[in-house]
């Protein structure tokens, strides 16, 4: 009766360890697919009216068409930075208040039936709508534009942070240009340099001096900006330097063709 009752355990045991591993395996996988399924939604365009709309990529969103009506806002323009994930389809992050026009804060994002709504703390909430990205009616700031670099570069004084983007034929205009976002990092204090096929270089010594095919040396915090019409195909070369700061400031690379 004993080695019954010792079998029977054994067994019973044996059961209950086969449908836990087969219940946390499937937990697992259910896991799995909702991660998967949550980390491609914040991804695609979204149409804010007027011919405006801004790309989701990964924890960011720009601008990528454009109307007139709007002064001040351009292609290539942060929409959303830094969006975190906290829970199912919904993202923190900084954000743009006032219907996508104002200046970016805390706020929180959620895609909802395609549509993607936007809460801004101490603001008021706003829908965009699910759109087709549209490169050609825009108006003639998003008109054929693209976006090749935007993100956040940081240096500590005599740091030199290089980039290199890859230009095909048939660009019109190339613009490449440090900013700060009004509301996250304000130390646009690095001097911005560029050189095709190569990477530039500085000199402190005589004197500050540079080898570059094109430069920007603004004052402290102020838009570093250069514009290349009709640039030859090949691989730029772009330079941040911390001449006499550390610094925090957003690169944005856009063409047109």
């Amino acid at each position: 009766m004993r080695k019954k009752s010792i079998l029977f355990n054994v067994l019973a045991s044996f059961m209950l360890a086969i449908f836990l591993t087969t219940s946390l395996s499937g937990c697992k996988k259910i896991s799995e697919t909702i991660e998967e399924i949550w980390e491609g939604y914040w991804a695609g365009v979204f149409d804010l009216g007027e011919g405006w709309q801004v790309e989701l990529n990964g924890d960011r969103a720009i601008y990528v068409t454009a109307g007139t009506t709007k002064v001040g806002t351009n292609v290539g323009d942060s929409f959303a930075i830094g969006m975190e994930l906290i829970g199912n389809n919904k993202w923190r992050g900084y954000i743009r208040e006032k219907n996508g026009f104002g200046f970016l804060g805390l706020g929180t994002a959620e895609i909802i039936d395609n549509k993607l709504k936007i809460t801004p703390d101490g603001a008021a909430p706003y829908t965009i709508n699910k759109g087709v990205k549209n490169t050609g009616t825009g108006g003639s700031s998003g008109s054929n534009a693209q976006i090749l670099t935007d993100q956040k570069v940081e240096g500590e004084k005599g740091d030199r942070k290089i980039f290199k983007v890859t230009l095909p034929t048939g660009v019109k205009q190339m613009e490449i240009r440090t900013t700060e976002v009004a509301g996250v990092y304000y130390y646009n204090l690095a001097d911005l340099f560029v050189r095709r096929g190569s990477d530039p270089t500085v000199s402190l010594t005589p004197q500050y001096s540079w080898t570059a095919d094109w430069h920007s040396v603004n004052p402290n915090r102020e838009d570093e900006v250069i514009l290349i019409t009709n640039p030859p195909a090949g691989v730029y070369h772009i330079m941040l330097y911390g001449y006499n700061s550390y610094f925090t400031s957003q690169l944005v690379v856009k063409i047109v063709k």
